[in-house]
């Protein structure tokens, strides 16, 4: 048997690196500063209530049979152990969960194109340097969607080709990605939802829309 816990996320300043506080500024515009730094705080809880769900689940599996699929990780081994201890140690609830997982015999996998992702990085990075940021940002928004398509199509693939029989799987997904629907049959899916204040669930279903 195969099993999935597939968790769609919504990301804290700290997981969005550079862009984090560009974004933070658009969300205060968008929704007030006490909202938008209630929402943040909220997000905070959500993943504390992540890391208390994923240690109820994970109470009889052995460790060494689980596998971390991350969104925006595309590196594994000793290179990607590093990265997730050093992102995690700047403050990200996401990535502490997963250091302490991989301290217990847990292990990452390949999710991500490394290609796929520069591209997307480029992409971002060009709306704040271009002259008419408005135009950037329709292209990015054109582009991206095809982008989103290629990187849910490889994600899925790595999950089906390297989650074997007997192996729990944990995926950590923005939730713009749809990625369910590409899952194998023989996986065994739960999906597990726990940003619930209104900015996130509003900011979850637009990310489907758009």
């Amino acid at each position: 048997m195969k099993k999935l816990y597939y968790i769609p996320i919504v990301h804290n300043q700290t997981d969005l690196g550079s862009f984090g506080s560009d974004l933070s500024m658009v969300g205060e515009r968008k929704y007030g500063t006490y909202l938008w730094r209630n929402h943040l705080k909220e997000v905070d809880k959500s993943w504390e209530r992540i890391r208390i769900e994923i240690d109820k689940r994970l109470k009889n599996v052995s460790f060494e049979k689980i596998k971390i699929y991350q969104d925006g990780l595309p590196a594994v081994g000793d290179i990607g152990i590093k990265i997730v201890k050093e992102v995690a140690e700047k403050g990200s609830k996401n990535y502490k969960i997963i250091d302490k997982l991989l301290k217990k015999g847990a292990k990452i996998e390949t999710a991500e194109s490394k290609d796929f992702l520069c591209k997307e990085y480029y992409l971002l990075s060009g709306i704040s340097r271009a002259e008419k940021q408005s135009e950037a940002y329709a292209k990015y928004k054109k582009v991206s969607k095809e982008l989103l398509i290629e990187r849910d199509t490889f994600i899925a693939n790595q999950i089906n080709v390297t989650l074997n029989g007997g192996e729990t799987g944990i995926a950590f997904f923005g939730a713009a990605h749809s990625i369910i629907d590409k899952i194998n049959k023989d996986i065994d899916i739960v999906v597990i939802q726990m940003f619930k204040d209104d900015i996130s669930l509003n900011l979850m279903k637009n990310s489907r829309l758009n």
